[in-house]
C-alpha cells in the first residue's frame, strides 16, 4: 500500500453506500454536533438519560466508534446489536481507511468497501430490550441449530429499535504511521430520531 502523504490534509469525502437494510426514520430528530481530536472521546446526554458517545479506538487501527448506552450499564452499546452488518465492515466504527483509495493516495473512489462520512445506524432505547437483542443476536452467529438461528432472527427483527444517522462533516488527517494514517480530528453532526426523546 503506498504510503499516505505526510501532514495535515484535509480529506475530501465521498459517500460509500453501506450494505444492508438502511434505518428508517420517523419524525424530527434531535440533532447534535460535535468535534473530536486523536485520543479524545465525545459524550453528550440524551433527553431520557442515555448516553451519545464516540469512543476512541486506540488499538490496532485508530478511530472512533459510536455508542448508545445507559450510564448504569456503561458496558453495553445499545447500537451494536441492532446495527448490521454483525461480522466485518459496520457503520459504527470510523477509521481513516474508509476515506482513502485503495493505494491510500486520495479520497476513496469506490474502490474501497466502507462507509463513508455519512452513518446510519439502529439502537435500543433500554436495557431490556438490549438484553433480548444480545441474546437473539448470540443465537443468531452462533446457532446451535438451523432451526434455532430462524426463530432467534425472527425474535431479533421483533425488538422495538430508534434509528440515527452520524455524517462527518470534517476530517483532518494526520501523520501517517507505516502503512497508515491516522485521524487527527474530526467535525460531526448526529441526528437521532427517537420520537419519545423530544420535549412536550
Amino acid at each position: 500500500m503506498t504510503r499516505y502523504p505526510i501532514g495535515l490534509l484535509i480529506l475530501l469525502l465521498v459517500s460509500n453506500s453501506l450494505s444492508g437494510d438502511e434505518p428508517l426514520q420517523n419524525g424530527s430528530p434531535s440533532v447534535l454536533s460535535g468535534a473530536v481530536s486523536r485520543l479524545e472521546d465525545f459524550q453528550h446526554e440524551l433527553p431520557g438519560g442515555l448516553v451519545f458517545t464516540l469512543e476512541f479506538i486506540a488499538y490496532g487501527p485508530e478511530g472512533w466508534a459510536i455508542r448508545i448506552f445507559d450510564p448504569a450499564y456503561p458496558s453495553d452499546n445499545f447500537c451494536a446489536v441492532v446495527t448490521p452488518p454483525y461480522r466485518g465492515i459496520n457503520a459504527l466504527q470510523i477509521y481513516a481507511w474508509h476515506f482513502l483509495n485503495e493505494y491510500g493516495t486520495g479520497p476513496n473512489d469506490g474502490s474501497v468497501n466502507a462507509p463513508g462520512e455519512e452513518r446510519r445506524f439502529y439502537f435500543v432505547t433500554d436495557k431490556a430490550s438490549y438484553d433480548a437483542a444480545f441474546e437473539a443476536l448470540s443465537a443468531m452467529l452462533w446457532p446451535e441449530s438451523s432451526e434455532a438461528q430462524e426463530a432467534a432472527a425472527i425474535v431479533h427483527d421483533g425488538i422495538h429499535r430508534e434509528s440515527g444517522i452520524l455524517t462527518v462533516t470534517e476530517i483532518v488527517a494526520g501523520d501517517a504511521s507505516g502503512d497508515s494514517v491516522q485521524i487527527e480530528s474530526m467535525a460531526f453532526d448526529v441526528e437521532l430520531f427517537i420520537p419519545e426523546l423530544h420535549e412536550p
